[in-house]
């Protein structure tokens, strides 16, 4: 079977990655801004308007086209599972980035020994059509928005990990939710066995 899973926020820690460099360079600490409006609706305009907007922009873009990439640390259990999941299963990383922001998730897998089929850049285009082209039993990502498009009669399972960026966001009754790998993990097991 193959298994669609999404790579920033999913399989290696973008926001982690994205908190530390805003630190370094601006002496911004998105946690702590995060912290002190815990029941804001909109924390993305309270960032823009302490970093301003373009200032972020700038960060965001630095880091999904250079080699930054590269030091994003794995999300808890991606690897292990990610690895396990490999020896059985096709695994197709789909990811919203451009073909040119592609090349470092790629070094990335490769370094963690993390066996894929494809990688697909989607160029933040919708990732549905690319989950039926590939045959997906699942896809795996940290962003509801993503499955807006994965409708009841979608063959492919969506199922959504648990990200601070997703915790208000609405849920289909079709989808999966998943707390992390493990229950990923879980959930393809239970999926090979309903086939």
């Amino acid at each position: 079977m193959r298994l669609g899973i999404d790579f920033d926020n999913t399989f290696a820690d973008f926001g982690g990655l994205l908190r530390r460099v805003t630190l370094e360079r601006t002496g911004v600490d998105l946690v702590a801004i995060r912290e002190a409006n815990p029941h804001a609706q909109d924390i993305e305009a309270i960032v823009h308007a302490t970093l301003g907007k373009d200032r972020l922009d700038a960060l965001v873009a630095e880091i999904l086209e250079s080699d930054l990439s590269l030091e994003m640390e794995a999300r808890p259990g991606a690897l292990d599972v990610a690895r396990r999941l490999a020896a059985n299963h096709e695994i197709v990383v789909v990811t919203a980035r451009s073909v040119k922001e592609a090349a470092a998730p790629r070094r990335w897998l490769e370094r963690h020994g993390i066996a894929v089929r494809d990688l697909v850049a989607t160029d933040r285009a919708p990732k549905a059509s690319h989950a039926v082209h590939h045959g997906l039993l699942v896809h795996l990502d940290d962003n509801a928005e993503v499955f807006a498009d994965f409708d009841e009669a979608h063959p492919t399972v969506p199922a959504l990990i648990a990200h601070p960026m997703n915790a208000r966001s609405a849920r289909a009754a079709h989808w999966r939710s998943v707390e992390d790998w493990l229950a990923f993990e879980r959930l393809v097991k239970s999926l090979e066995q309903e086939r």
